[in-house]
């Protein structure tokens, strides 16, 4: 990801990803976002989700309310693709979130991973989730670089 993609998300969402910078015997943070910068909106959208119902749900804790719980502050140990998926482990949260992050990871799946247009997972290779123009493109390198080879 951009660097000014992840300075972005470390800014908007510090208590998630307060060890972005952190030791890499502590985190795996430390490395940044291993994913394309089409992923970004999905990453925003989980973090701003995450932090609102965590903040809610804890500031009415707080003060009495009985049918609020105490959600432990998640915080980002590491954000990657694999498999042309999105991986987001983490510590803290609750079930709700589990769910949250669920289905972010499913979102990412339909996602152009370098674009952020719609996407399917492609094969060939590496395993990508691209829309028809990156997966066009993918295909051209891949072209020029096996008959570059053979000549």
């Amino acid at each position: 990801m951009r660097k000014e993609l992840d300075e972005k998300l470390v800014a908007d969402f510090p208590k998630i990803f307060k060890n972005r910078h952190g030791d890499m015997k502590e985190t795996l943070m430390c490395w940044g976002f291993d994913c394309g910068d089409g992923w970004y909106q999905v990453l925003h959208s989980l973090c701003n989700q995450i932090q609102r119902y965590t903040d809610w749900n804890n500031d009415n804790f707080a003060k009495g309310y009985t049918q609020y719980k105490q959600v432990p502050q998640v915080v980002a140990v590491q954000v990657k693709e694999k498999f042309g998926g999105l991986r987001f482990y983490y510590d803290g949260g609750d079930d709700h979130i589990s769910g949250m992050v669920r289905m972010a990871e499913s979102w990412a799946y339909h996602t152009c991973e370098e674009c952020g247009a719609p996407g399917t997972l492609r094969h060939g290779g590496w395993i990508r989730t691209l829309c028809d123009t990156h997966e066009e493109e993918r295909q051209a390198r891949y072209k020029e670089r096996f008959s570059d080879e053979n000549t």
